[in-house]
């Protein structure tokens, strides 16, 4: 699975940090997966079947696990969102650099901190977060390399599709307050990323990372999303449509 490296290696740069594992080496399989759920107090009939990422600490040692159902794996490999994006490939993409950012944040923060630092609530609230913060700029480095330069209708659909359509409601309040709020906490820190010059955001981005979660909340204060994507509104310059086909966001 080349992408894998090729993702953990880009994020790896981004952050600074060398994870000090191999995460293509971590992949299970889905008796394996099947095995760990089963061990997981993470039992939730709204967690996606796409893809799975699980850790624990046996022997003060990190144990990482990750799992991609075939068919997510089968569409990236038929869709290469290296070469185009589009709807049929971006929603595999997000859920696939989701799995990869849980696990190099989980080795950044048992490095820093060891087992205290990789438990609780308040753990799993930051890797959400983190996660989407990653797939915007994962999705965001991509769409550049296919339709440079990048426009403003580019970014809209950008943000859309690894931030606003997240933002959606569960049944259950725990999944509710992690992932809705994640959402909601990563697209006001990526619109003050966005803000700042570019030759800041590198650093802006770091230090945003290295911060408690109670700060991140306070750095980034939550808002709520529009329910129209940035750039779908009246009088906005229609997207581009280029080689790579990108759609207009829908919301």
């Amino acid at each position: 699975m080349a992408f894998l490296g090729d993702v953990q290696r880009l994020f790896e740069r981004t952050y600074g940090r060398d994870a000090g594992i191999d995460l293509e080496a971590c992949v299970v399989g889905p008796r394996r997966c099947a095995e760990l759920a089963a061990r997981s107090d993470a039992r939730h009939a709204e967690m996606s079947d796409w893809a799975r990422f699980f850790y624990y600490v046996q022997d003060a040692n990190l144990r990482l696990a990750l799992f991609f159902a075939d068919e997510m794996i089968e569409t990236l490999e038929r869709r290469d969102p290296r070469r185009a994006l589009s709807e049929s490939n971006v929603l595999p993409l997000l859920v696939f650099a989701e799995e990869a950012s849980h696990a190099l944040h989980t080795t950044f923060a048992f490095d820093e901190g060891g087992p205290a630092r990789v438990t609780g609530e308040e753990f799993l609230a930051e890797l959400e977060l983190l996660a989407r913060i990653d797939a915007y700029l994962l999705l965001r480095h991509l769409v550049r390399s296919l339709a440079a330069p990048l426009e403003e209708s580019d970014l809209a659909w950008v943000r859309h599709q690894a931030l606003t359509r997240w933002d959606v409601p569960y049944d259950d309040p725990r999944l509710a307050e992690r992932y809705g709020g994640a959402a909601r906490l990563a697209a006001a820190f990526v619109d003050r990323l966005e803000a700042v010059p570019s030759r800041r955001r590198l650093a802006e981005l770091r230090a945003f990372r290295a911060l408690p979660m109670a700060q991140k909340r306070a750095h980034a204060p939550e808002r709520r999303l529009p329910t129209a994507p940035l750039g779908g509104t009246a009088g906005a310059r229609a997207p581009r449509q280029p080689a790579l086909g990108l759609p207009r966001p829908s919301a």
